[in-house]
């Protein structure tokens, strides 16, 4: 494993990403993968498929809890991805309090994608352990405009439909493409960078770990439900619990 780049904190908030390309050497990325191909001859990982439009929500998922219960490896890896970061932070940043998602391994089959969204903390970091044709992360850097003192009001929520319409970001801002490739690490500006897969063209599984961070006192309104919303294959009413109050025909 080799440390995060150094990368200054003027630079990371201005840019909203960084990219360290080897941060994992190959056989580190098998290693892992092994792991995670012998928890899942053991257990059952849920499927999420949220059928939306125009673009679904489709992968599996082994939450939090799960890894800290029986992939320590990947745990620790979590901690240590959270202390190189603190590096280039303006503040301290933590593992989530919410176990559960704090650190997840997402699984991708052929034709799996992710909808454009923002996540609900500050910072996330991706760690690809494969490489695989499609399934890119493509993401407008900076490009959320948080309003003061409401980040999960309605009128938030508004204002970010508005500015997830394509001719906006196209005018705005410069989208930025990633290809799955082992080792690679993605550290973003999680609630600040619209972000979105685009779809696995090959039979060959897309996989990476998922980590998030943010403040000790981080706090997120309809947890519960966008909890089993992203990482259940539970049926849940409505629609993405975090912009259901705009209009129930629309997707985040």
């Amino acid at each position: 494993m080799n440390s995060i780049d150094m990368i200054s904190q003027d630079d990371f908030n201005a840019q909203g990403y960084f990219l360290n390309k080897n941060f994992l050497s190959q056989t580190e990325c098998d290693y892992l993968l092994n792991l995670i191909s012998e928890y899942r001859q053991q257990f059952s990982v849920p499927q999420v498929d949220r059928n939306l439009k125009p673009i679904p929500l489709s992968y599996f998922v082994i939450d939090g809890k799960k890894i800290q219960s029986n992939l320590p490896e990947i745990q620790k890896l979590y901690d240590t991805v959270n202390h190189q970061i603190n590096q280039f932070t303006d503040q301290p940043l933590f593992p989530l309090k919410d176990i559960r998602v704090g650190c997840n391994v997402n699984i991708m089959e052929q034709g799996g994608t992710y909808r454009w969204h923002y996540d609900r903390n500050a910072v996330t970091a991706i760690l690809y352990l494969n490489q695989v044709k499609g399934g890119e992360i493509e993401f407008y850097p900076n490009h959320r405009i948080i309003l003061p003192n409401a980040k999960f009001s309605r009128f938030q929520r508004m204002l970010d439909r508005t500015l997830e319409w394509q001719m906006v970001r196209d005018t705005f801002n410069k989208k930025i493409v990633v290809k799955p490739q082992a080792g690679l690490l993605l550290i973003m500006r999680g609630d600040r960078c619209l972000h979105s897969v685009s779809p696995v063209l090959e039979a060959s599984e897309r996989i990476n770990i998922v980590m998030a961070y943010d403040l000790p006192n981080a706090s997120f309104v309809v947890q519960e439900q966008l909890n089993t919303y992203l990482y259940s294959s539970d049926k849940i009413s409505g629609t993405d619990p975090n912009y259901s109050q705009i209009n129930s025909g629309e997707k985040k």
